[in-house]
């Protein structure tokens, strides 16, 4: 094709030369002929060439100071030259090749002979660029392997720290929670005894955390973090938060204050479990780096509203240390936040568990903060607002506390292979008063409700259970030809929390879930929810 054919620029100030070389050229090469080397520097600007044949005697600038020329710039440098001339001396030639030319060639020439060096010279000219586009390929692989492999380097070394410090993270409060008990053993006084218990219970909290955060990176990692909405009260939700954490500002003498807009609705449609995790993370970390008698300030507002859809501004304010403009930046980045968070304590998932989750609400989360002067973290979420009458809540609140359980007279079904399990449910549901039958796994489960199936009011069914499963043991149940199978409440006591247990848990028939370790008051709403107390 006329487009891949090898373009050569001729230089003659002779016109019968430039005619002889374009007839010898024409029918293997695009020939450009030009009577000048001037004529030839314009040309350049516009075409490429393969190869320029260049006479040596020309009037203004001749072939020797055309070459150097061509050989001082970068652009035509390496554009092969040749030296067509009817100069015939040595010296000439030596010349012309110390100047940077490829081949002299002497007039008149020989045309299978000057076809041959032309045709060798663009062989080798194709076969150098072939090898140094090689060349710079080869240095681009290297610099990306170089850099993959720093990549690769510094990931590992940010995990590396962060196991390190998720071990110390959990082994920490583990060791709390063995040496008070050991020493709650050996305990006489009530009051001593209680003190440790106590301590025992706030590191054990601490290391149920530790693996939250550590489940919730995972599930981000995997794409699999998602959220569920529902009603609740949002002042309450936040008054809550507050009061976990007045127990501890206390003790540094910290003044924390709440306020909340009117403009907020009264119920608003969300994740409330989701939402409390971020503001008591934030919380958190305003209280530790908070020096005594700072302040902390909770608020929130509406921003806008429309079509049902609200967005609320959410602030955290201290008083404390401020953060500098360096770790600002990498203030919501996950392992290397960790890393940072050797010298503050902590895992230092929470605020890159927190962005995400944000950012799931459709919100934005950033940090004001100017080292010594405290800090600000401003997130946003949109939620739907509620439809239910704060009024018609607090009073249905007031019977469920008038409520709180005598059970006497009930009895609940609680499918669990482990003896600690039982007992701490038993304990928990000690002063209720409900008499509570144990199934050690699926298929008892299923014999004691077949035997006698409106005796029970509610089941509580473990997942994981040898011989056979929970999920199984209920859809078998649901599958029994008795009335009270199809309606008696059956709700998932388990350790499997990820959405597709909780999906697996309710497509085999469950009415609900609840996530272990339990919580006494997360049990008892159950109850009360399910057996219409």
């Amino acid at each position: 094709m006329a487009g891949d054919r090898k373009k050569i620029i001729a230089v003659d100030d002779n016109p019968e030369n430039l005619l002889l070389l374009k007839n010898t050229l024409k029918d293997n090469y695009t020939v450009f002929p030009n009577p000048s080397a001037e004529s030839m520097f314009e040309l350049l600007e516009h075409v490429r060439p393969d190869l320029i044949m260049l006479d040596v005697e020309m009037p203004g600038i001749n072939g020797y100071e055309a070459i150097k020329r061509l050989k001082s710039g970068d652009k035509n440098r390496e554009i092969p030259v040749i030296f067509l001339t009817g100069m015939r001396d040595a010296q000439s030639e030596i010349e012309g090749l110390k100047l940077g030319a490829v081949d002299y060639i002497r007039k008149p020439f020989v045309t299978p002979l000057l076809l041959r060096r032309i045709k060798t010279h663009i062989s080798v000219m194709e076969h150098k660029r072939e090898i140094e586009d090689l060349l710079k390929l080869k240095t681009q692989e290297v610099k990306l392997r170089e850099m993959a492999e720093k990549a690769a380097e510094n990931a590992s070394h940010a995990k590396s720290n962060f196991l390190s410090r998720m071990s110390h993270e959990i082994r920490s409060p583990l060791n709390a929670v063995i040496g008070m008990l050991n020493i709650a053993s050996e305990e006489n006084d009530i009051p001593s005894l209680k003190a440790c218990l106590a301590k025992a219970g706030v590191a054990a909290k601490q290391v149920l955390n530790v693996i939250n955060n550590i489940l919730d990176i995972s599930k981000i990692e995997a794409d699999k973090f998602e959220l569920s909405g529902a009603e609740f009260d949002f002042g309450k939700m936040m008054a809550n938060i507050v009061d976990l954490t007045v127990a501890a500002a206390r003790e540094k003498n910290q003044n924390i204050t709440l306020n909340i807009n009117p403009n907020v609705p009264s119920f608003i449609i969300c994740d409330e479990l989701r939402l409390t995790q971020i503001i008591g993370n934030l919380m958190n970390n305003a209280l530790n780096f908070t020096p005594e008698n700072g302040r902390i300030r909770l608020g929130a507002e509406k921003l806008e509203e429309k079509d049902g859809e609200i967005t609320i501004k959410i602030e955290v304010e201290d008083s404390g240390a401020g953060i500098s403009p360096e770790r600002q930046k990498t203030i919501f980045t996950a392992y290397n936040q960790a890393d940072a968070a050797k010298n503050f304590g902590g895992t230092g998932l929470g605020l890159f568990i927190a962005k995400r989750i944000v950012e799931l609400m459709r919100g934005t989360i950033r940090v004001e903060s100017e080292p010594g002067k405290g800090a600000k973290f401003i997130f946003t979420i949109k939620a739907e607002q509620g439809a239910r009458d704060a009024a018609k809540t607090a009073s249905a609140g007031t019977v469920i506390k008038a409520a709180d359980l005598n059970l006497k007279g009930y009895t609940i079904l609680v499918a669990e292979d482990m003896d600690f399990n039982r007992e701490v449910l038993s304990k928990y549901l000690e002063k209720t008063a409900v008499t509570i039958d144990y199934a050690e796994d699926g298929k008892i489960a299923i014999d004691k409700f077949k035997a006698n199936p409106d005796k029970y009011s509610l089941i509580f069914m473990d997942i994981n259970m040898p011989e056979m499963n929970g999920d199984d043991a209920v859809k078998i149940i649901r599958a029994l030809d008795l009335k009270r199978a199809k309606e008696i409440p059956i709700i998932a006591m388990t350790a499997d929390v990820f959405k597709e247990d909780i999906e697996k848990c309710l497509a085999a028939g469950m009415n609900d879930h609840i996530a272990k370790p339990v919580v006494p008051k997360i049990i008892l709403a159950k109850l009360k929810q399910y057996m219409d107390i």
